[in-house]
């Protein structure tokens, strides 16, 4: 067992939660139990509201759960680059739909690389498969419309909430959801796919995370929408407010220069300014803004390796804590490092972390991401970004060869 907690992938399963079966649509005989995946500490104190279909939840506002505050509870980081004494509030954002994930659900025996490939999210979104047509027609379905802001406030707008560090989708992402035809289409072909998915078939179920990797990114992604529509300005002086679309889309767009493996023009993100705001809202700021830095390196220029060790060292003084920035903090160093270590396996495994030694963390922080992605990680968002990372590194499949000439 690795330094920091790590131990052995689950089984291929579900997790058994809740026992309140769901009927999902397209399927009149199968039932996904996907309340499964929501977090028993989640339960509003109330009696709850019933669908009509069968989930439940309280409401004080329409469509917004009332979860219990005393419930909100810290979530240690298992990384081994964590104190793992939380400087700033971790809210879980719902158990596991699909345990563990599928790092290699596009090849079985994946070839993983030392050096990310420079993949679109785009491409690493279709090594899992191709895009599930949605059959339903969501906005023409109230009960639909139920469940999917009952699983977009339990699941996904806590679990995005964490690891952007920005209250925007709690607060004013259901509005862009609802409104965004192809957002719905997203969350229709996913119900869908819960709903035929066998709990004994684990290429259905490596399949289905894949699917919902869909889902995740582009409910990531309706802040810039909302980001757009305020053309990018923004509106203070030192410290963005928690929901502000700009910085949030701003942040996104940071992970994803570091998910591809592009290097930045520029860092788009708000310098921290001693005393602006409060000491755990100033971390993150400056958190954020030194991974907008570290994005503009020309890391793989050997010239750039003092300042790419350098603002890896702030990032990793600046985790407190948090499993997003261990998992942010990770993939750094995987880009950061990869291209220095010429040849190493998988299971060349440390007994511990050397900081010292480029393999030795290399091979730690490759290994905290991809057991994240295979089940570690505490909300599915963190799963499934997870699992892009991993798929970044895996070997480019090879070229196919050259028709044989038949020219005599």
């Amino acid at each position: 067992m690795l330094a920091g907690g790590y131990g052995a992938p689950a089984n291929m399963a579900y997790d058994p939660a809740l026992s309140a079966g769901v009927s999902s649509p397209g399927s009149a005989s199968q039932q996904f139990d996907y309340t499964s995946a929501i977090d028993p500490a989640l339960e509003a104190v109330a009696p709850p509201t019933t669908t009509a279909s069968g989930a439940s939840y309280q409401t004080t506002t329409p469509g917004m759960p009332n979860f219990r505050e005393d419930l909100k509870r810290d979530v240690q980081s298992v990384s081994p680059f964590s104190s793992g004494a939380s400087d700033t509030p971790h809210l879980r954002g719902g158990a596991s739909f699909l345990s563990p994930s599928s790092v290699a659900s596009f090849e079985e025996d994946a070839a993983y690389t030392t050096t990310p490939a420079k993949r679109s999210v785009n491409d690493l979104l279709a090594l899992g498969g191709p895009a599930p047509r949605p059959t339903t027609d969501v906005s023409a379905s109230p009960t639909i419309i139920d469940e999917v802001k009952h699983l977009y406030y339990s699941i996904y707008a806590p679990g995005l909430e964490n690891f952007l560090e920005s209250k925007w989708f709690s607060v004013k992402g259901l509005a862009k959801l609802l409104d965004g035809k192809f957002y719905l289409e997203q969350f229709s072909a996913l119900l869908q796919q819960f709903a035929k998915t066998s709990q004994n078939d684990a290429k259905e179920i490596q399949y289905t995370s894949s699917v919902e990797a869909r889902v995740v990114w582009a409910l990531a992604t309706m802040v810039r929408t909302s980001a757009a529509e305020s053309n990018g300005v923004k509106e203070f002086k030192t410290v963005p407010a928690t929901d502000d679309p700009t910085e949030a889309a701003s942040r996104l767009n940071v992970f994803e220069t570091l998910l591809t493996g592009r290097v930045a023009a520029s860092n788009p993100l708000t310098a921290p300014v001693p005393g602006s705001t409060d000491h755990h809202r100033l971390r993150e700021l400056e958190f954020w803004y030194t991974l907008g830095n570290f994005v503009c390196h020309q890391y793989e220029d050997a010239a750039a390796a003092k300042e790419v060790d350098e603002t890896l060292a702030a990032l990793r003084n600046l985790l407190d804590g948090r499993e997003n920035r261990d998992v942010l903090y990770s993939i750094a160093v995987v880009r950061g490092l990869g291209q220095r270590v010429s040849e190493y396996t998988d299971s060349d495994t440390p007994l511990h972390l050397d900081e010292s030694d480029n393999k030795s963390k290399l091979l730690v922080a490759k290994k905290f991401v991809m057991d994240e992605a295979a089940g570690a990680g505490t909300t599915n968002v963190i799963r499934r970004l997870c699992d892009l990372s991993a798929r970044s590194w895996t070997a480019p499949a090879p070229a196919p060869a050259p028709p044989t000439s038949t020219a005599k």
